[in-house]
């Protein structure tokens, strides 16, 4: 019985399947572009099912879908997607058009905004979701390598407040930062401390003087202008996104265990022909560790890991929730974020609440619109003991950090005078800083009449900061301080800019026309007070204040403020969508010149031919859209002395007090010392720039590539004179005295393309190459400004920050090359050879050359990212060509230069019976040569290439998000710095010489959208 009702059941059921067969239509049709060319590999899918095919090497595709009268989803890179309703069809032919969303991109370009397409100037604008998941309280930071023409620097200090960021190489010997625009408010502040990257929706980068140029005297370092989110219309939504970094030490250098520092102090000696004898290693064959290192006997040796006990692996958490409500006449945002990050040195940490309020809402028939961008921060630091790092390195294996009675261990004779790392970190770790700071704007716009907008803005930037910082009493080995003392420092800095600006835009036939114009004014005040105070009985935090210390005290204060006064306009013209060109003149004056030179008057303009636009290259299909662009422009830089133009007198005992009566007793009176000579002919630095451009989108806007050639001239730039003891007190004065000249070419290409409908790519690679130079100095310093020899070498027509050195030939390893005639001091096997430049036959001063410079050569980034159905998976690799002067090697390779800890290089030193061919100078512990002056054995190789980010995510499809009601749920992981490929021997080379580490992480991440 149970077999026939099975039976039955089957039988039913392949009726209905064959039923449902006989229902289904067979859709047939052909896919083309806008100029009738077939399109391969476009998506058919049928709307709200996973039922799809594709366009084969003919455009063609067939598709057998239900007979109740579906819609089709036509979708194609490049291209708009469109739906089609079926309505009983079995063929279909459908054109698709291209997709000109990144043409009609709207970007901030400066007081306006203007579509992508009509650029002229080299403005770049990031991708946001390339950045938006890596883990950083800055997030100019996560733009390293991604922009061409932006060098940014990172630093491992928590929040990433430590980042350098450079535009088109050093414009100048002064501050080289550029300016920042964050809704509309301008500053120098740093990023990371008043922005929450999650809030950012687009940032561009204003790099040559014509797009720059409306910011006048601020702009010749270049301008970032940063647009937070906001609500859209009609629309309503909450989001919570979450992460939690594992970070961890991976650059350090590796150093000598304290037996092997003892073999090498026995083989130095050996090699320099003497008996081995150390105060703590003995007189014996061999080096021998002693159980104690100091004559009381209290410091038991140890074999100690100086950088374990520095850093250590730490935690980086960041949270934050944001609300956005759009309607018709408005929209409100509101986000807030607490970021937390430790360390990688022990007790360091940032710690930052972020909140933010955006809103806007419009009135009369949004003729009368009024908004606000305010955002609310407060962040602490526990910040590092300065020199940490190097000392990490420096400190001798042998001592421990604690002594037996729980003390602080310290050095004694003859392994160095390093303090103890711990007992540092340990008196910094309770030390505070504190600040807050509100930063935002309010607006005003109206509209009396179709297309003229009045804008009234006035923005604030506030910052209040305490600092205090106690150090207590300490003892290691048998060094002691008896002294106390705490320092605490109450200052705050207000900025406050208010601008009115008037834009018309006018459309008639084939013309296009706008025109901005706008006054500006700006003050910036500064102002700390602070105090000192030693002698505190009670050393615990809640003694730590001034009040509660009982000896000598100490106060102090500064002020400072400046002033800027400005007008500026701009016009863009258009015709017929082809031609292209603008204009921009600001004249600034400010307080931080003199009567004679307090203004200036900054122009720009720039013109672009859109050739694909023309009838001539309508039949030129592989060709999307080309365009060709040139700029010229001049921007100023006012970031000097307030006081340069003022001479300065000050009070002092020391240098200027004096016994006039010629009593010899009591308390003699404070002079009057000039401090230096102002200048009132000072004048603003001057960058002219011109720029020439091309952008090109080809195959269907799949391929899309920019480059760009700029050469970029700074004079006048501001400098203190050194002067000659003869003119006495008071010589230094300011004046504009060099030049420097840039240039460089930067390019970006992008490929993105679909294979099949549910596999996509793109492809992201950024490069840029510049040279740098210094075209002038005045006559008087020629030969010695900027590290040239006072004689005949000259930093004109060198990089600036170029090394002057001796040039090395490899070692002296055979008899034969002693024997060469050359008079060298400390001349031996296994010794540096130096290269006599000049011939006389010796080495000395005069054979100094110039070695080149760390500054980048190359700078280049690819960026892969791919997506499959609800899966995506992106890594980021950037790289760097350039030079790089080891400075660790002083510890690295050469024992004679420090009687600390060393490399393990050392052991592989040059050695004429066991390691003849090795080119690490043989050991010795007497520096006869001099070998740790600067020479290019000091200079490397700093090429690196790095897998800076990887990423693989899954977004859970709408229909199952929807059930939970939820609108999307995302989950990623993620690791940052996993490898590095270079030749560099020194522990990092992102970051020269001794900087904080960068860590190597690992991230998980959620977002869920309600």
């Amino acid at each position: 019985m149970k077999i026939r009702y099975f039976l039955m059941l089957l039988t039913m059921c392949l009726c209905s399947q064959n039923l449902s067969a006989q229902n289904n239509t067979t859709v047939t049709g052909t896919v083309t572009d806008n100029k009738g060319e077939t399109l391969i590999g476009v998506g058919v899918l049928l709307k709200g099912t996973k039922t799809g095919t594709s366009t084969n090497n003919q455009g063609q595709y067939s598709l057998s879908i239900p007979g109740n009268n579906p819609i089709l989803v036509i979708s194609y890179l490049g291209f708009l997607s469109q739906e089609i309703p079926v309505n009983n069809r079995t063929k279909i032919d459908v054109s698709l058009q291209p997709d000109a969303k990144n043409l009609d991109e709207v970007v901030v370009t400066g007081y306006q905004t203007e579509k992508k397409k009509d650029l002229t100037g080299a403005v770049s604008v990031v991708d946001m979701k390339d950045v938006a998941n890596i883990p950083s309280g800055n997030v100019i930071s996560t733009l390293q390598g991604r922009v061409p023409g932006l060098n940014v620097t990172n630093s491992g200090q928590p929040g990433g407040v430590g980042t350098g960021v450079g535009i088109r190489g050093i414009t100048t010997i002064n501050n080289s930062s550029p300016l920042y625009v964050v809704d509309g408010v301008q500053t120098r502040s740093n990023i990371a401390t008043l922005l929450n990257p999650n809030d950012v929706e687009s940032i561009q980068i204003l790099k040559d003087a014509a797009s720059a140029s409306i910011y006048g005297t601020q702009a010749a370092n270049g301008v970032i202008i940063i647009t937070t989110k906001k609500a859209k219309r009609n629309e309503t939504h909450i989001d919570f996104d979450a992460q939690l970094t594992t970070q961890s030490f991976h650059t350090g250098i590796k150093m000598l265990s304290a037996q092997q520092w003892g073999d090498a102090y026995w083989q130095a000696n050996i090699n320099d022909g003497r008996v081995p004898n150390h105060d703590l290693y003995g007189s014996g064959a061999t080096a021998v560790i002693p159980e104690f290192i100091d004559a009381a006997q209290r410091i038991r040796s140890a074999n100690t890991n100086w950088a374990n006990e520095v850093y250590g692996n730490s935690l980086l958490q960041n949270y934050n929730l944001s609300i956005a409500k759009g309607s018709e006449n408005g929209s409100t945002s509101f986000s807030v974020n607490y970021f937390d990050q430790d360390g990688l040195v022990k007790y360091t940490n940032f710690n930052r609440l972020n909140m933010r309020l955006n809103s806007d809402y419009g009135f009369l028939n949004n003729r009368i619109r009024v908004g606000e961008n305010m955002n609310i921060s407060r962040w602490t630091e526990k910040l590092k003991p300065g020199g940490i790092e190097e000392l990490a390195i420096a400190q001798h294996p042998i001592i421990p950090v604690y002594d037996i009675l729980g003390g602080y261990a310290g050095p004694t004779q003859g392994i160095g005078d390093k303090p103890n790392p711990v007992r540092l970190l340990d008196q910094q770790k309770q030390n505070r800083l504190e600040q807050w700071r509100i930063f935002g704007n309010l607006y005003l716009e109206a509209e009396p009449v179709k297309n003229l907008v009045f804008r009234s803005n006035f923005s604030l930037n506030f910052r209040n900061g305490f600092s205090s910082n106690f150090e207590p009493k300490w003892a290691e080995g048998d060094r002691k301080v008896d002294k106390n003392n705490l320092v605490t420092v109450n200052d705050y800095d207000r900025d406050w800019i208010w601008t009115n600006t008037a834009n018309y835009s006018l459309n008639v036939g084939k013309h296009t026309l706008t025109a901005l114009a706008g006054v500006e004014s700006k003050e910036s005040y500064f102002e700390n007070i602070s105090g000192r105070r030693e002698n505190y009985i009670i050393e615990a935090p809640d003694y730590r204040y001034l009040d509660a210390g009982d000896g000598a005290q100490t106060n102090g204060g500064t002020a400072s403020r400046n002033a800027t006064d400005s007008y500026f306009a701009k016009v863009n013209y258009t015709f017929n969508d082809r031609y292209l060109l603008m204009g921009t003149v600001r004249r600034d004056a400010s307080s931080r010149f003199g009567k004679n030179n307090n203004a200036g008057i900054f122009p720009a303009a720039s013109a672009g031919w859109r050739i694909s636009q023309e009838d001539f290259m309508k039949k030129v299909d592989w060709i999307s859209d080309l365009k060709i662009r040139a700029s010229w422009g001049q921007n100023g830089n006012d970031l000097l002395d307030n006081e340069a133009t003022y001479t300065k007198y000050s009070t002092n005992l020391v240098s200027g007090g004096y016994d006039i009566g010629g009593i010899n007793q009591g308390v003699i009176p404070r002079g009057i010392l000039k401090d230096r000579t102002g200048s009132p002919n000072v004048k603003w630095e001057v960058t002219t720039q011109t720029n020439f451009g091309l952008d090109v989108a080809m195959l269907k806007n799949r391929l899309n590539l920019t480059l760009d050639y700029y050469i970029k001239d700074t004079k006048d730039m501001l400098i203190d004179r050194p002067y000659i003891a003869l003119i006495g007190e008071g010589g230094y004065m300011a004046y504009n005295g060099a030049s420097l000249n840039n240039k460089g070419f930067e390019a970006i290409v992008n490929w993105q393309d679909k294979v099949g409908s549910d596999f996509t790519y793109d492809l992201t690679f950024s490069a840029s190459a510049y040279k740098n130079k210094v075209t002038s100095v005045p006559d008087d310093i020629f030969y010695t400004y900027g590290g040239g020899n006072g004689i005949d070498r000259t930093i004109v027509g060198q990089p600036l920050g170029s090394w002057l050195g001796l040039q090395t030939d490899g070692l002296y390893k055979t008899d034969a090359d002693l024997n060469n005639g050359i008079n060298q001091q400390g001349k031996g096997l296994g010794r540096i050879r130096y290269v006599d430049t000049n011939g006389d036959k010796i080495i000395n001063d005069r054979d100094r050359v110039w070695l080149g410079s760390d500054q980048p050569k190359f700078i280049g980034g690819l960026n892969v990212a791919l997506t499959y159905k609800a899966f995506d998976f992106s890594f980021f690799v950037n790289g760097m060509v350039r030079k790089a002067y080891n400075n660790s090697k002083f510890y690295t390779d050469f024992f004679q230069l420090w009687t600390g800890n060393h490399g393990t290089r050392l052991l592989d030193a040059w050695n004429p019976n066991t390691n003849p061919d090795s080119n690490i100078p043989g050991l010795t512990a007497l520096n006869l040569g001099n070998e740790g002056q600067t020479s290019d054995y000091f200079v490397e190789n700093g090429n690196y290439l790095k897998l800076k980010n990887i990423q693989l995510g899954y977004t859970l499809p709408a229909e199952i998000a929807s059930r939970f009601k939820l609108k999307t749920v995302r989950f990623y992981v993620q690791g940052q710095d996993l490898f590095t490929i270079t030749n560099y021997t020194g522990a990092d080379p992102e970051g020269l010489g001794y900087p904080y580490p960068l860590p190597r992480t690992f991230t998980f991440g959620a977002r869920v959208g309600f």
